[in-house]
């Protein structure tokens, strides 16, 4: 169970309630439990809604990437409620289910190629150690373009946040959440 709660419409300061109708509007209702969680910041809760969303419309990275990238992100840093959710997007971004049972043999794995490879690297190192090595920085600008680049350290940077917002508040998966 959560360590917080998971404000309903009415539990929010009035003058928040846009901003609740907003989050309704643009990630669902229901809503996942993570964004219910956020909503006991209203203040911030628009500039999250507008932050993650431009992430999300206004990425150059090709979805299968970035959801690459955000499922090994959530790998990384036992996030299992991002991994579940990100498993869906994953799947309808066109990723095979195979691949991404095979993530954890991404080095070794014949489906994955050179380019998912970088960024999957690339994930891993940023989640667990901050810091990336001069081989994996290199192997990822190789494979992609300075502007994609950086759509996938954004995606990643925001994954771990999301993943040390998860953990500590013990953010489970909704009643109604099914893995594709």
């Amino acid at each position: 169970m959560a360590r917080v709660p998971l404000p309903s419409r009415d539990d929010v300061p009035a003058e928040y309630r846009d901003t609740y109708d907003r989050m309704q509007r643009e990630r669902g209702s229901p809503t996942t439990h993570v964004f219910l969680a956020l909503a006991n910041m209203p203040n911030l809760l628009d500039a999250l809604l507008s932050f993650t969303g431009e992430m999300r419309r206004g990425s150059v990275l090709e979805a299968r990437y970035r959801e690459l990238a955000i499922m090994m992100t959530a790998r990384a840093a036992n996030s299992a409620y991002e991994f579940d959710h990100h498993w869906n997007h994953a799947i309808r971004a066109g990723i095979a289910r195979e691949k991404l049972e095979a993530l954890d043999a991404f080095e070794t794995s014949p489906l994955f190629d050179e380019s998912e490879r970088a960024l999957l690297r690339y994930a891993v190192e940023a989640t667990q150690r901050i810091e990336v090595s001069e081989a994996t920085w290199d192997g990822l600008t190789r494979a992609f373009p300075q502007r994609e680049v950086m759509d996938v350290v954004m995606a990643v940077a925001w994954y771990n946040a999301v993943a040390r917002i998860n953990g500590p508040l013990k953010i489970e998966n909704e009643p109604w959440f099914k893995r594709l």
